[in-house]
């Protein structure tokens, strides 16, 4: 019975290197896959923060006349409104912060991770 013949050295490369082109193809794609999921995760935090934002700067403004209009009766016009007008600026403040962390939070895929493998493995291959 005759053995098969086996590849030629030309035969291995162009099958190696096919391989790596599908290989960089497949990441390249699962990163658009993860960038493109990430995008709209981050749009919709983007967009909570806003919409809360807004909501709690209208609840606020309501809330601060009316503690203005209470603050008038033991303290001076102006005192109530600098106590009212720190009382948002410290709202705004801590408000911001946290939808700013959330934003942060927002890590790379794991394609990325994946191709850093990759690199890896192929510099240790040399």
């Amino acid at each position: 019975m005759q053995r098969p013949a086996e590849p030629s050295l030309k035969e291995l490369i162009a099958e190696l290197v096919g391989q790596f082109e599908r290989l960089v193809a497949q990441h390249i794609q699962l990163a658009r896959q993860e960038l493109t999921a990430d995008g709209q995760r981050l749009a919709f935090w983007a967009g909570g923060a806003v919409l809360g934002l807004l909501l709690l700067v209208l609840g606020l403004a309501f809330v601060g006349v009316a503690l203005l209009v209470c603050l008038q009766l033991v303290l001076p016009v102006w005192a109530a409104a600098i106590a009212v007008a720190s009382l948002f600026l410290l709202s705004g403040a801590v408000i911001a912060s946290g939808s700013l962390r959330n934003l942060r939070r927002n890590t790379a895929g794991r394609a990325l991770e994946e191709a850093q493998e990759t690199i890896t493995w192929l510099t240790r291959r040399k």
